[in-house]
């Protein structure tokens, strides 16, 4: 495995750190909140961002 872009591998990784953070913060709260809303959308945003930089994703 090998990082085919290294900025957007990092950006990745502190969008992961960021988006389980807010999960991690918003775990006591009832119902979906715009906390886990964020937190999710962090996530998935890393989850792009390291395809991308690891070179699984074209875009």
């Amino acid at each position: 495995m090998t990082i085919v872009d290294t900025t957007k591998f990092a950006i990745g990784i502190l969008f992961a750190i960021i988006g389980v953070g807010l999960l991690v913060l918003s775990r006591g709260t009832r119902g979906f909140g715009q906390r886990k809303q964020a937190g999710g959308l962090f996530v998935i945003g890393s989850a792009v961002f390291i395809s991308v930089g690891l070179g699984w994703l074209d875009l």
